[in-house]
C-alpha cells in the first residue's frame, strides 16, 4: 500500500533580503556571491490517522520517503549555461559534487505570497495600474531570512546561524548525531531528485515527540562559507539548484511517499502441507472492513471435532491472532505431511468476536490440505509453466473518474489459450505510471497486489493522483517466467470543481 502526502507549502529565504517568495513554481538552493535555504511543510495528521484506525497498524513495516523533483535540464549544454541571476543580477551556474542537509525548522511559519526575487521591483512605477505584467509579485509578508511569521521572528537569522549549523552538522557525522540536521543525500551531477528516507522523524512528529513545523534544506555549512570570501572567484558567481514546488504547473508536485511493506497473502484456498501457510478474517461491517473491539483466537479441528496439532506438535488451540489491517487478521500454520493426509477438510474456528461491546458468535471456516508436491517438487525435470493473461475490471478503459474516488481493481489471471476460470495466484503485481512524451513516469511502482480465498485486487485512492491520464501495467510472476503486460488500462483523473487558487 503506498500514500502520497503533498507538500502543502515551500519556500526559498534568502540570506540578506525580506523578501518572500512564497508561490513560486521553483525554488532554488544557492551559495557563491548569494546564499538560499528551503523551507517545506507537510500535514502528517493523514498518516498518524492510518496508523491509528488499523490501516497500517505495524511501524516496523511502514517506510516514509520525501520526494521533491529537480527542476534543471539534463542536456549538455543547459547544465555547464551561465545566466543571469534573478536575485540581485549576478551569475549563476549549475552546482554539481556536493551534499545537501536536511533539518528540522524550529518555528511555525506562513508561506507568503510572494513571487519576484528582485527587490527592484519595488518601486512606484511598478504598481501603476497600468502595469500588463501582473504575474510579477514582490513581498514581504510571511517568512523569509530574518522572520518566520509577520512580527515572529527566527532566533537566528536564517533559521540557524552558518556557525550552529556547522556544529550540527559535525555531531551529525559523528557517533553522538544531531538534534537538529537528520540526513544529507548527496548530488553527483547536481540534476538528481531528492528521495530520502525521513520514516523516524515522521514517526516522531506522529507520535508527537517531534513538533512538525516542517523541513529546512541546506548545502552544507563549509559550502555556505564560500561566499563569504571576497576574494574568491566562486565569490562573484551563484552555483544553484533549484526543486519544483507545489505552484509547478507541471505533474511534479513534491510529496512524502508513504509506503505499507505488507499485502494480503492468503492461503486457504492453497493450504500445501509441510510449508508455513496464513489464514484470514474479514470483518465486514455495515459493507466496510472495521476493527473488533479485541484481537480474536483461533482452534483449528477435524472431521471428528479433534484439535488438530501443527508440525511442532503444538496443539492449534486459542492461537491469538494478529492484525494486518483495519478489519483483517490472520494467523501462520503450519502442518506436517506426516500427521496429517492430503485432501481432508480441516475447520478454523475463530473466537472472542466483540464489536462496540456486542458479543458476536464464533465464526467456523474451512479449508483442505494439498499435497505437499504441489509445492516441493523436487525430480529429475523442470515442469513446463502454464502462462496467464490478467483481465482487469474495477475501472472502465479510458474511464474519467473524478478525483476523491477510492477504486477496488480486481486482476483476473486466465489461462491463455483456454476457456477455464481465472485462477487466484501469488506473483501478480501492478504498477501506475504517466507518459511524458515517450517517457514513462513512475506514480505508484511496482508492487503486490493482494490474494485472498477467491481474489486478487487492489486498491487504488486517486486521492493521491493529480488530474493526468494514467497507466496500469501488470506484472505476473508464475515458474521461471515473469512476464510484463503494458497498458493492460488506462483511465484520466479530473478534478471537481472546487479549484483551489494560490
Amino acid at each position: 500500500m503506498i500514500y502520497k502526502t503533498y507538500i502543502s507549502k515551500m519556500n526559498s529565504i534568502i540570506k540578506g533580503y525580506d523578501i518572500n517568495t512564497g508561490i513560486n513554481p521553483i525554488s532554488e538552493l544557492v551559495y557563491g556571491k548569494n546564499l538560499t535555504r528551503i523551507l517545506c511543510y507537510f500535514d502528517h495528521a493523514k498518516i498518524k490517522k492510518m496508523m491509528e484506525d488499523g490501516t497500517m497498524p505495524d511501524k516496523s513495516k511502514i517506510t516514509h520517503r520525501l520526494k521533491i523533483t529537480n527542476a534543471g535540464s539534463t542536456d549538455y549544454l543547459m547544465m555547464h549555461h551561465k545566466e543571469t541571476s534573478s536575485i540581485d543580477a549576478s551569475l549563476k551556474r549549475r552546482a554539481s559534487s556536493f551534499d545537501l542537509i536536511f533539518f528540522l525548522i524550529p518555528k511555525t511559519w506562513d508561506r507568503g505570497k510572494g513571487f519576484e526575487y528582485n527587490a527592484n521591483a519595488l518601486n512606484e512605477d511598478y504598481y501603476d495600474t497600468k502595469q500588463r505584467d501582473r504575474s510579477r509579485l514582490v513581498s514581504m509578508d510571511g517568512c523569509n531570512w530574518y522572520q518566520a511569521r509577520n512580527g515572529i521572528y527566527w532566533d537566528e537569522e536564517g533559521i540557524y546561524s552558518n556557525r550552529r549549523l556547522s556544529e550540527e552538522y559535525d555531531k551529525f557525522s559523528s557517533e553522538l548525531g544531531s538534534d537538529i540536521i537528520f540526513a544529507r543525500q548527496r548530488f553527483d551531477i547536481g540534476v538528481e531528485n531528492i528521495d530520502l528516507d525521513i520514516t523516524e522523524i515522521v514517526n516522531k512528529f506522529v507520535s508527537g515527540e517531534l513538533e512538525n513545523n516542517g523541513i529546512g534544506i541546506a548545502f552544507t555549512p563549509a559550502l555556505e562559507r564560500l561566499g563569504e570570501d571576497e576574494n574568491a572567484s566562486v565569490s562573484h558567481v551563484e552555483n544553484y539548484i533549484g526543486f519544483f514546488t507545489p505552484n509547478t504547473n507541471t505533474f511534479f508536485e513534491p510529496y512524502v511517499e508513504t509506503q505499507y511493506h505488507d499485502y494480503i497473502n492468503d492461503d486457504r484456498a492453497n493450504f500445501v502441507l509441510g510449508k508455513q501457510n496464513r489464514l484470514y478474517l474479514y470483518c465486514n461491517i455495515g459493507g466496510q472492513l472495521t476493527d473488533l473491539d479485541m484481537i480474536p483466537t483461533v482452534t483449528i479441528r477435524d472431521d471428528d471435532g479433534e484439535i488438530v496439532r501443527g508440525a511442532g506438535g503444538k496443539p492449534l488451540e486459542m492461537i491469538r491472532a494478529k492484525q494486518f489491517s483495519k478489519g483483517v487478521y490472520y494467523i501462520d500454520v503450519k502442518i506436517s505431511q506426516w500427521d496429517r493426509e492430503p485432501d481432508r477438510m480441516l475447520y478454523d474456528t475463530w473466537s472472542n468476536l466483540l464489536y462496540n461491546g456486542t458479543v458476536l458468535e464464533p465464526v467456523e471456516l474451512d479449508f483442505t490440505l494439498k499435497n505437499v508436491n504441489m509445492y516441493f517438487n523436487v525430480g529429475n525435470k523442470i515442469e513446463n509453466n502454464e502462462r496467464f493473461s490478467p483481465n482487469v475490471y474495477g475501472i472502465n478503459d479510458s474511464e474519467r473518474i473524478k478525483r476523491g474516488d477510492i477504486r477496488k481493481l480486481n486482476i483476473n489471471a486466465r489461462v491463455q489459450y483456454t476457456t477455464r476460470d481465472s485462477e487466484i495466484i501469488n506473483g501478480i503485481e501492478t504498477r501506475l505510471y504517466i507518459l511524458d512524451g515517450t517517457r514513462e513516469i513512475d506514480v505508484l511502482p511496482w508492487e503486490p497486489v493482494n490474494k485472498t480465498f477467491n481474489e486478487n485486487y487492489t486498491v487504488i485512492d486517486t486521492n493521491i493522483l493529480i488530474p493526468q491520464r494514467y497507466y496500469l501495467d501488470v506484472k505476473i510472476k508464475y515458474g521461471m517466467e515473469e512476464i510484463i503486460h503494458h497498458d493492460v488500462l488506462h483511465f484520466d483523473i479530473v478534478d471537481d470543481i472546487n479549484n483551489r487558487y494560490a
